[in-house]
């Protein structure tokens, strides 16, 4: 069965209204960086201390998230239990989506979010990753695909600087 592409907006509005500390990562960023990248799910950064729970788990409640693999998790209670661990990938009302707790190639949430670039989308305030930081979490990942996506994101971070003319 074909994946139900990503309701972004429903995601940031439920993540801003309970208040979710959160950065957008992987392909969402790039496309809000000014990439054509085609992305299936949307990552979130989500902040991994306990103050962030509580609104993590309220913001996704309504969506109904469930596991993305549910054949191995038959029984899922929707809890602040559901969330602990490095990356949790979950299927959701409005979409796929992987929530990291860990920052492969960054120094931390709170250094990823102070780097972060604010867009408005949808008449909606969020943080979008740097370049800086998604190429060092691109190139920790080591994936295939992502060295097709360091190739756009100099291109990207070259269209970014003011030129020195």
């Amino acid at each position: 069965m074909p994946q139900k592409p990503p309701e972004f907006e429903r995601l940031i509005q439920a993540f801003n209204r309970e208040g979710v500390r959160y950065v957008v990562i992987g392909g969402m960023a790039m496309v809000l960086h000014g990439s054509d990248h085609a992305t299936v799910d949307v990552d979130f950064a989500v902040a991994a201390d306990a103050e962030n729970t509580d609104p993590l788990v309220r913001a996704l409640t309504p969506l109904h998230p469930r596991p993305k693999n549910r054949l191995l998790v038959p029984e899922f209670p929707w809890d602040a239990r559901s969330i602990f661990g490095a990356q949790v990938n979950l299927e959701t009302d409005a979409g796929d989506i992987d929530l990291l707790r860990i920052y492969p190639g960054v120094d931390s949430f709170e250094g990823l979010l102070a780097r972060s670039v604010r867009r408005v989308i949808f008449d909606i305030p969020v943080q979008v990753a740097s370049i800086p930081d998604l190429v060092a979490m691109k190139t920790e990942a080591g994936r295939p695909k992502d060295k097709i996506h360091l190739l756009e994101l100099e291109s990207l971070a070259n269209l970014e600087q003011p030129s020195k003319e």
